[in-house]
């Protein structure tokens, strides 16, 4: 006699429903280092949608709120990537983030062209943390365009 049972028999119809697969985070997920820049993306990931928002993991609330300021920027970059299938919004919160190896690996780095640069120095230019600074420099000239 097998006395094993599915877990799912076990759990509430409602966490399993949670616990599916979304699309839209996935989408978001792969896109992500190229959209945000390769410093951004190890402190940030999308990890769900929450209605029309993409719901993205900080590590620490200083990343949250630069990306929260960020976030007409980023989202248009997300926009171009992903066209319609790109979230209504953007919402930055503290959260855990899977350690460094599970993160997808980046494209190769694109080179902004000047104008991107000029305008993505203009951006970024009261951020205090040089390194967030020049990472969001980067995300930003990436986004508005870049040479080939």
């Amino acid at each position: 006699m097998n006395d094993l049972e599915p877990i799912a028999s076990l759990l509430p119809a409602s966490l399993l429903r949670r616990r599916r697969p979304d699309a839209a985070a996935a989408a978001a997920r792969a896109a992500w280092p190229e959209v945000a820049g390769a410093h951004v993306a190890r402190h940030s990931l999308p990890i769900r949608m929450s209605g029309d928002a993409l719901v993205v993991h900080c590590s620490s609330s200083t990343w949250a709120s630069e990306l929260t300021l960020l976030a007409a920027h980023i989202h248009a970059g997300l926009a171009e990537a992903l066209g319609e299938s790109a979230p209504a919004r953007l919402r930055f919160e503290v959260g855990e983030l899977p350690a460094p190896a599970e993160v997808p690996q980046q494209p190769a780095r694109q080179v902004p062209d000047e104008a991107a640069s000029r305008d993505a120095r203009r951006l970024a230019a009261g951020v205090s943390d040089e390194r967030l600074r020049e990472a969001l420099e980067h995300a930003i000239g990436a986004a508005r365009g870049t040479q080939s």
